[in-house]
């Protein structure tokens, strides 16, 4: 049995009382937050964002994918984190009592706060977790004008 991490279906009727799938995210997804890893609806990598002394830094918790399958952009103020996990092999002729693995692509957008300077980015990857480091632009310094006359 093999599930794509992104695919997305609706949940049962019961979750959704008022028809409209908000509802049931706003409210069910707090009780039950592993639903959607049991339906195979998304699998996206958990993240950690803050600043300190001038610089963002992300953390994601990416287990399983190695630093080749990730992609890294920054474009518009929006960091995206984007990759694929390759599929395990099931052992042939095993019975199975439980599996869940999940494999295939993923993509993760956050919007920053502030302009950071893209030649001084940094990301490290270890361990599954993916460290990156943004320093902030420098905002520009006001300038006195002298009035003449």
């Amino acid at each position: 049995m093999s599930m794509p991490l992104i695919t997305k279906g609706r949940r049962p009727s019961w979750m959704t009382p008022f028809g409209e799938e908000g509802i049931g995210d706003a409210w069910l997804d707090r009780l039950w937050r592993e639903w959607p890893r049991f339906k195979g609806e998304q699998w996206v990598p958990t993240l950690n964002f803050y600043e300190k002394e001038g610089v963002y830094y992300l953390t994601a918790e990416i287990p399983g994918v190695t630093k080749d399958d990730l992609n890294l952009t920054i474009d518009n103020n929006i960091v995206t984190i984007s990759g694929k996990k390759e599929a395990k092999k099931e052992e042939e002729g095993a019975n199975y009592y439980l599996l869940e693995s999940s494999y295939g692509s993923f993509s993760r957008s956050l919007r920053l706060p502030g302009e950071v300077e893209e030649g001084g980015v940094e990301a490290s990857f270890k361990d599954g977790i993916l460290l990156l480091k943004m320093p902030q632009k420098k905002a520009p310094e006001a300038k006195k004008i002298k009035i003449e006359g």
